[in-house]
């Protein structure tokens, strides 16, 4: 048997080259929770409000129960923030059932570990402009509609 060792030759694996993608400085910084359902609202609306034209100016960091969960998680927004001088910073989470907070977990509970844990990182990057949202769905008869609620807290504002 040969020696396997090395894990990445290409006996071991499928090989495809393509162009080079050149990396671009990060201008922006947006933390969400993982479910999917609500990603393209919240890149289309952090890229409108922070005046980012593509999704390529900015960093995502997801995990279940988006920001309020990851309040701990700080190597990536840290990095952006001190590493690479990002100063445009999204806060986010979402309602109608987030598997990182419970399906049962109220809107208005997730709601307010949103606004806390965004208070608390206003402090901690305190020179960034900060866009925080939170997403939910409507019901009302027989529509349902996707809503935002979205404040932006400009560089030193409370």
């Amino acid at each position: 048997m040969k020696d396997q060792s090395n894990g990445l030759n290409e006996e071991n694996w499928v090989v495809e080259k393509l162009p080079y993608t050149g990396d671009v400085a990060p201008r922006g910084f947006l933390q969400l929770c993982a479910d999917r359902r609500f990603h393209r609202v919240l890149q289309e609306r952090f890229q409108q409000d922070a005046g980012l034209s593509s999704s390529l100016d900015y960093w995502i960091h997801a995990d279940a129960g988006g920001t309020p969960k990851m309040e701990d998680l700080t190597i990536a927004p840290d990095y952006c923030y001190h590493d690479k001088k990002v100063r445009l910073m999204g806060w986010s989470a979402h309602g109608d059932g987030c598997g990182g907070f419970g399906e049962s977990v109220p809107d208005d509970v997730i709601e307010r570990a949103l606004r806390a844990t965004a208070a608390k990182k206003r402090k901690i990057y305190e020179d960034a402009k900060h866009f925080v949202y939170f997403v939910t769905i409507k019901k009302e008869r027989e529509t349902e509609e996707t809503v935002v609620y979205s404040r932006i807290c400009e560089k030193g504002s409370d």
